[in-house]
């Protein structure tokens, strides 16, 4: 290891002699004075942390994964096309503050990396827009990458977007139950998601050989369960699939316990410990189970062993970690002459890499969506006031629909 260090010191400290003695051999020619800029063989990637800064588990883990990477590529010799990477870690911004905020951006800004909350990532679509540098969000589920339904080119994403979880369901339906099965959907009207991700779901059943009954409902009536409760009482069991929101759903489960129907309900929004009394509802969802089974045990190891880089947050590490293979990749992919990366054309490598680590899943970007192909979710179950993993699928991310 020494020996491998040792040369790529010599490498590079050639490659910036080399870089100095042009500049100095064009200034002496042209009889000009001029100074000599030691960075220009460095390129900045400006990183965001989550809201609540560096100084916790998750922002240390962070840090620490993208230092390694910025000392792989400046150890190796010829860094990326006879560059290094500098991590630039800004202050943490919150929804309000990032409406005013400038991005330190010099002409050697290549990429940002986004860890923080949904809300600051929306606005970074806009204030990115035209800048030439890819946004690069380490989550994304809740962040719309198109706009008039035309992709935006500068926006990635680690997650699939919040609607993978009607694929999720119908996938799980084709596993467990029979096409004949009584099965409806239940969503809201003019609603921010709800009804867009309810159609969905409904065309997808319907695609793969379902009769599913669809229900609408206003979102403003508060007795939702009403709709539905005749269906139930006419049929022994069946499954609901509800777009109706958190509260309303809550009341539809507690109408099916009421009427001590073997009806099982499977809600289309996000897990979170507020459902852990309602027994029996199912949820499908990409990250809550990823501490204890997303497989990133490995990557802690391997930062401790090889630089003792501590990663208390593996989630946060394992994200870091795939950002960087995947911004570092199409680095690589650029043509050799690329004395600064190109936009579109750094656009173009992001959209195209593959064998992106993520713990135990290998992921590959789909160009169409700017986000994996693919991802492992979850389907669990409430069982004893906690979330039970009782499938795990490989969900393909949906496209773009016009609804």
């Amino acid at each position: 290891m020494e020996i491998s260090m040792g040369n790529a010191r010599i490498k590079k400290f050639f490659a910036a002699f080399a870089v100095c003695f042009s500049v100095w051999y064009g200034v002496f020619l042209s009889g000009e004075a001029a100074a000599v800029d030691e960075s220009v063989w460095t390129w900045d990637v400006l990183v965001l942390p989550p809201g609540e800064g560096w100084e916790n588990k998750a922002g240390e883990s962070i840090r620490n994964v993208l230092l390694w990477h910025q000392s792989e590529v400046s150890e190796s010799g010829d860094g990326i096309l006879g560059h290094d990477l500098n991590f630039i870690f800004l202050p943490p911004v919150n929804e309000d503050s990032i409406k005013n905020y400038t991005l330190p951006m010099t002409p050697r800004s290549i990429a940002l990396l986004s860890f923080a909350s949904h809300p600051v990532d929306r606005e970074l679509t806009r204030l990115l827009a035209g800048k030439g540098i890819p946004l690069m969000l380490a989550g994304g589920e809740n962040v719309f990458l198109f706009e008039r339904g035309r992709l935006l080119p500068f926006v990635f994403a680690l997650d699939l977007f919040r609607d993978y979880r009607a694929r999720a369901f119908v996938d799980y339906a084709l596993k467990r139950t029979e096409l004949k099965a009584r099965l409806g959907i239940i969503g809201t009207r003019f609603t921010l998601h709800e009804e867009r991700e309810a159609k969905i779901c409904f065309d997808l059943f319907l695609g793969a050989g379902f009769m599913p009954m669809p229900y609408w409902a206003d979102a403003s009536v508060t007795d939702t369960f009403a709709m539905v409760e005749q269906e139930i009482k006419d049929y022994s069991d069946g499954i609901l699939v509800s777009y109706v929101g958190g509260m309303a759903s809550k009341e539809i489960w507690r109408g099916i316990m009421g009427h001590q129907s073997p009806y099982r309900l499977w809600y289309g929004g996000a897990p979170d410990k507020t459902f852990l009394s309602f027994k029996g509802m199912l949820f499908a969802d990409q990250n809550m189970p990823l501490d204890v089974r997303g497989g990133f045990d490995q990557l802690k190891r391997d930062l401790w062993t090889s630089r003792t880089l501590n990663a208390p947050d593996k989630v946060s590490a394992g994200r870091a970690n795939a950002l960087a293979f995947w911004l570092t990749s199409a680095l690589r992919a650029l043509p050799e002459n690329s004395s600064k990366a190109n936009a579109n054309l750094l656009f173009s490598r992001l959209e195209n890499v593959r064998e992106i680590p993520f713990g135990s899943q290998v992921l590959a970007v789909d160009e169409k969506t700017h986000r994996p192909k693919r991802r492992q979710v979850y389907i669990l179950e409430v069982r004893d006031r906690n979330f039970l993993v009782t499938d795990v699928l490989d969900v393909e991310g949906l496209g773009y629909y016009d609804y």
